[in-house]
């Protein structure tokens, strides 16, 4: 059972303190504490995960009517569903009898939901249709009075399929809170005219490291030192005589275009030109994508590997296959991570096999990429018990080039980016972390 730590004596100044930008000095650190402080986390899943916008699932994961989907924000067990008018609801999901949790697997279809503790029974809207024994007369009349409805969320909104919610009821309208985002959730699924679908199955696995790392991984920096295996086995197989699995071709893109962006509210985004698109599930609807949306917008979402940060919880990318990436905070040195591949509804059946086989190649649990990731994130938690190193150097590189605003690729694309940073960069993680710096940091003493 998880325990609460007490977070009264961090004061607003203090958390504000733990990372320094100053852009006259060109200047972003950050302190190892936010990575390790227990108290520092709890106040992580008041501030940041059950105060605000979080993803809590797609669509797609409930296609019919009393179809449901559990997931979380921050601890708090919410229950996503689709009633009997085809609409999206979402709940705390936790009977409002003894607070038992009603949904304990991940999905499934049920017109009701009875309480497993005492039968109280919900339909898929989460309202109570029945309490039991309630007519054998002893109840009061106060009780009569109550709602005994499920909790619903604060606030729940749908873009593009992608669903959010909030466990507080103030909060900015959603496309607000998406901002400059949306042209890049846009790339993902105007790749069909039909939308996009989660694919069956899933990848879920526990991280014994804080979630933040989760959201600092995908640093161009990092990928030459750590995926070294990946890219030995990349090259072999493009030298390979008879059919193998392509992967992108890693050779040539240091030299190729990228870029990272600051899209504002902790969203953030990175691409890179890769080389070797042909060989992407999405090239097998080239010429029916150049013909809906030009040669040049096709390009960019063929040719280009992209990521999507909707800050706190996931991103989405589009590089070897398409997945959605959730992470679940647990505790200050534990993550849980679920991966799901989604794609273009209506693809080639051809292409839809090539983006599973790449999903299971790059990003299952023995593929060539997500277990190195986990390796380097756990050491990197290890790292942090030496306290008397109390800063962290990682996040420098490239802040001597920044551009404030957009750069020329983020103009043609059509999005406003507050500042814009090569693709290789460490500042791509500055903004998720300003956002981290503003929440935690609201409440002054």
């Amino acid at each position: 059972m998880d325990q609460r730590t007490d977070t009264g004596s961090l004061a607003a100044a203090e958390l504000r303190d733990l990372v320094v930008d100053n852009a006259d000095e060109q200047r972003f650190d950050v302190s190892r504490r936010i990575f390790q402080d227990p108290e520092i986390f709890e106040l992580e899943l008041e501030r940041i995960f059950e105060s605000n916008w979080v993803y809590l699932a797609h669509e797609s994961q409930l296609p019919n009517e009393h179809d449901y989907f559990s997931t979380q924000i921050g601890r708090q067990p919410v229950l996503v569903t689709r009633g009997a008018d085809g609409k999206i609801h979402a709940f705390l999901n936790a009977c409002s009898h003894r607070g038992a949790q009603l949904a304990n697997t991940k999905r499934g279809n049920k017109p009701t939901m009875m309480c497993p503790y005492h039968g109280w029974v919900y339909d898929s809207t989460g309202a109570c249709i029945d309490v039991n024994d309630h007519d054998a007369g002893d109840y009061p009349e106060y009780f009569d009075k109550q709602s005994h409805d499920l909790i619903k969320l604060g606030q729940l909104g749908v873009y593009r399929g992608f669903i959010f919610g909030s466990i507080k009821a103030e909060v900015e309208p959603l496309e607000v809170w998406m901002g400059e985002s949306t042209a890049f959730i846009d790339m993902f699924v105007d790749q069909s005219p039909e939308g996009l679908e989660v694919l069956r199955g899933g990848v879920h696995y526990t991280c014994d490291s804080n979630w933040k790392l989760q959201i600092e991984n995908v640093d161009g920096y990092h990928f030459f030192p750590v995926h070294t295996g990946y890219i030995a086995l990349g090259a072999r197989r493009g030298e390979a005589k008879k059919e193998t699995l392509k992967t992108i071709d890693v050779s040539q893109m240091k030299e190729l275009p990228g870029a990272v962006y600051d899209l504002d509210r902790g969203h953030a985004s990175a691409w890179a030109w890769m080389p070797n698109g042909d060989q992407r599930p999405l090239a097998k609807s080239r010429e029916a994508l150049e013909k809906s949306h030009g040669q040049e917008r096709a390009n960019w979402l063929i040719d280009c590997v992209r990521f999507q940060l909707m800050f706190p919880n996931l991103w989405l990318m589009d590089q070897s296959s398409t997945t959605l990436r959730v992470m679940h905070p647990v505790a200050v040195d534990k993550t849980r991570v679920e991966v799901y591949c989604i794609a273009p509804k209506g693809e080639p059946a051809e292409a839809r096999a090539l983006r599973l086989r790449q999903f299971e190649d790059f990003l299952g649990p023995a593929g060539l990429a997500t277990p190195d990731d986990q390796v380097v994130m756990e050491s990197c938690q290890r790292g942090f018990q030496a306290t008397q190193a109390k800063w962290q150097q990682g996040y420098a590189r490239g802040n001597a080039s920044v551009v404030y605003g957009p750069d020329e690729d983020a103009r043609k694309m059509g999005i406003n980016p507050s500042v814009s940073g090569k693709g290789d960069a460490e500042t791509g993680v500055h903004g998720p972390l300003r956002r981290w710096r503003e929440l935690m940091g609201l409440v002054d003493e």
